[in-house]
């Protein structure tokens, strides 16, 4: 699985994709505008923390007996832990 985290104009854009971790399709789950708030610490100025926290869902498209009604993908969701990468301030690897 591959994820990225992007913070720039005060806002933060993260992407997690790879397979499926019940499933195993690939999926991509993009978000954008995740509360910069939990992100800086909720203080002008203060640094952003090493790891975040965003929550995935699986979005494959492929059709899965039991899953959920209007679920694009079997309808499991995890949690994907971000960390910084010490090289850029900017951006986070999982």
């Amino acid at each position: 699985m591959q994820a990225d985290m992007v913070v720039g104009e005060g806002v933060v854009t993260a992407t997690v994709g790879g397979p499926c971790p019940r499933c195993g399709h690939q999926f991509v789950d993009r978000q954008v505008g995740q509360a910069v708030t939990a992100v800086r610490g909720g203080h002008r100025g203060e640094p952003l923390p090493r790891t975040v926290v965003i929550d995935v869902s699986c979005g494959c498209g492929e059709p899965h007996t039991g899953a959920p009604e209007q679920v694009t993908g079997c309808g499991v969701a995890f949690r994907v832990q971000l960390v910084l990468d010490s090289g850029s301030p900017d951006e986070a690897t999982p």
